[in-house]
């Protein structure tokens, strides 16, 4: 962990907004006009993601890719300027949330500034000219960070920002040296302290990949002496596994557990069910039931929760990235409000970093999991023959509870509770005292 790392940052939740697909106009202004409703989520902070002006220079799409930045001082004019980003700060400021920006600084477009006037800061392929390891990515030069004087520049764009927003999301962190990162983060640090840095750790066979080639591949453990918080590609292609193709959830929970074991103490994971590099969550889990159990569940499992813009309406319409493809809001007053409750309970029922212990029951696809003295149940996956249960088996004594999510009370009748009660968490105590290993008038256990 970074050495001021603030442990509560996991009681908050990030939204992350691309402008140009945030509404028709695709401007920071527009964004601006929705804070409001941002806000009322629950949102801590505001994630925009690159706000920079997109090279043209092998462009994928009409528009090109937010990724492949021409130049990191200037705002992309079909965006705005940098008054419209000022406002905009300003704004969430007033609604009590922090905003932060994307930083793409393992690449650049192939005709960025930098590219043109420094291509020596850029690794060479054979032919002496800049060029990306990824062949995929074709529309990206990669930086090299064997030179100081691309250190320092980079450096110094990060404190011209400092000034204006709250901290940074680092574009495939784990591709440029954790040493540079020290370094930035200590400079930009005597701009303006507390500055909250979120890096976009790889998954772990891209960072082999990386490493297999003689490049930076840094490991989630030597980016936490930089970042307050990384991604959660570790593990989450399990979970991607999951819920596409039916792999067994214990494959998702064995990386969670490997996860909590091998990273430093105190370490915050980002939790997410979807963001602009994934296909939309909705798009494979249909059920309104088991969208809710799966959204219950990213917010109680340790880490900081995500949304991602249009998530809150259960859009299954993943943006492209590559072309102007504005979302078509449509109200779920539902969902907006369960992800506001969940978010409070995220905040209210859990504390930072508490263990968590977890109990799949591969039959029934319902996930039990233990934490700060609650008890919950999470269904996860229709039965076999693709239909939802009636009745979930649990393990508790037959009696009526409340469920903390909603208060709403939860009968258990001869081991079993009806499917549509979960997501249920219960507080522990009221189960021990139903099953008599609670002393009915004092706090602790017979």
């Amino acid at each position: 962990m970074a050495k001021n790392t603030d442990p509560a940052l996991s009681q908050n939740m990030i939204y992350s907004v691309f402008a140009r697909n945030h509404s028709k106009e695709g401007t920071l202004k527009k964004v601006a006009e929705d804070l409001d409703r941002i806000a009322g989520l629950g949102t801590d902070i505001l994630w925009l993601m690159p706000i920079n002006p997109i090279g043209v220079a092998k462009r994928k799409g009409k528009d090109g890719s937010p990724y492949a930045i021409a130049d990191y001082r200037s705002i992309n004019e079909t965006m705005g300027d940098w008054a419209d980003l000022e406002e905009l700060v300003a704004a969430a400021h007033e609604r009590g949330m922090k905003v932060i920006i994307d930083i793409v600084y393992n690449h650049t477009s192939p005709d960025s500034k930098l590219a043109t006037e420094h291509p020596e800061w850029f690794y060479q392929d054979e032919n002496g000219q800049p060029h990306s390891l990824h062949k995929e990515w074709s529309d990206i030069v990669d930086l090299d960070y064997s030179h100081p004087e691309l250190r320092a520049e980079l450096i110094d764009t990060l404190k011209q920002y400092a000034r204006v927003v709250d901290g940074f999301r680092c574009d495939v962190a784990s591709r440029v040296p954790v040493s540079f990162w020290k370094e930035a983060r200590e400079e930009c640090e005597k701009v303006k302290p507390g500055l909250f840095w979120l890096a976009e750790s790889c998954h772990l066979p891209f960072v082999k990949f990386c490493r297999d080639h003689g490049r930076v591949g840094e490991s989630d453990s030597a980016l936490y002496e930089a970042f307050d918080v990384l991604y959660d590609y570790d593990a989450f292609p399990y979970f991607e596994k999951n819920i596409q193709d039916g792999a067994p959830m214990s494959e998702w929970i064995d990386a969670l557990i490997r996860q909590d074991a091998a990273l430093p103490e105190g370490a915050i994971k980002l939790r997410y069910l979807e963001n602009h590099d994934t296909d939309r969550f909705s798009q494979y889990v249909k059920s309104p039931l088991l969208w809710k159990n799966w959204t219950a569940l990213m917010f109680s499992l340790k880490g900081l929760p995500m949304i991602y813009h249009g998530q809150e309406h259960r859009d299954a319409h993943r943006p492209s990235i590559f072309d102007k493809d504005p979302i078509e809001w449509k109200k779920d007053a539902e969902a907006e409000d369960f992800i506001r409750l969940m978010n409070r309970i995220h905040k209210e029922k859990f504390t930072p970093d508490s263990p968590i212990e977890y109990d799949p029951d591969l039959e029934q696809n319902v996930l039990h999991i233990e934490r700060d003295g609650m008890d919950g149940w999470f269904l996860l996956a229709a039965n076999k023959d693709g239909q939802l249960p009636g009745t979930v088996t649990i393990a508790i004594p037959d009696g009526t509870y409340t469920n903390q999510i909603d208060q709403q009370p939860v009968a258990v009748k001869e081991g079993k509770v009806s499917a549509d009660a979960l997501p249920l968490l219960l507080d522990r105590t009221e189960i021990q005292k139903l099953s008599g290993k609670l002393c009915t008038q004092c706090s602790f256990q017979a």
